[in-house]
């Protein structure tokens, strides 16, 4: 090691000498020569980088889907046992949570919408539709249960995707989701959604298209 370290430092020296730079002739020997200044010279690269990494992964966007499914059931069943008004609050936190309205308007097309109120670009439109008791919109609540008169609630929640499309920080998926109340009423929608990794590294909704299935003419 200490004959190498000699050599280097031999080397250093040769070259940084002016008259001998200058006295090589041979134009291979310069090229060799600038070679080896620039390696012994250049600034080494560091060894553990600092990476920033928004790529959504598909174990997110599925674990982003499931939260939307367990949050949907989670207001059921506050509404369910503890009324009108602690679910509502429940649905503030989760719309806080899982979609993008601090980002700007969400593209949200609800399956129980229509007339001049069927997209709900605002987060008091998404609340509205979640859990009702709003003039504005006149909703029953989807997230309040089935809708039979009893308004049995939801029990069951499950995504079928069809199609998932992950581009860096941004996620599409298009399939059914399927739910089951207590009282036994099923239903299916077809539902799309884009999620997009904020700063922070948490998926957000900012499209969401849900409608039923087509029956026929």
């Amino acid at each position: 090691m200490a004959e190498n370290h000699s050599q280097s430092s031999n080397d250093i020296q040769y070259l940084i000498d002016s008259n001998s730079f200058m006295s090589i002739k041979n134009p291979f020997q310069v090229f060799l020569a600038t070679i080896t200044l620039i390696n012994l010279f250049a600034t080494p690269s560091r060894a553990n980088p600092e990476i920033t990494n928004q790529t959504i992964s598909i174990e997110e966007l599925k674990d982003a889907q499931q939260g939307w499914c367990n949050a949907l059931i989670k207001i059921s069943n506050t509404h369910e046992n503890e009324g009108l008004e602690k679910a509502k609050s429940i649905a503030d936190q989760i719309i806080d949570t899982a979609y993008g309205y601090n980002l700007g308007p969400v593209a949200f097309k609800p399956t129980w919408a229509t007339g001049k109120t069927t997209f709900r670009t605002t987060r008091d439109g998404a609340l509205s539709y979640f859990i009702g008791d709003d003039t504005k919109y006149n909703d029953k609540g989807f997230a309040i249960g089935s809708p039979e008169a009893s308004r049995s609630p939801w029990t069951s929640c499950t995504i079928e995707n069809s199609v998932v499309q992950l581009y860096g920080n941004t996620a599409n998926s298009i399939g059914w989701v399927h739910f089951t109340a207590e009282s036994g009423y099923k239903s299916t929608v077809d539902k799309t959604w884009t999620f997009i990794k904020d700063n922070e590294g948490n998926l957000r909704i900012v499209l969401h298209h849900s409608s039923a299935p087509y029956s026929g003419y």
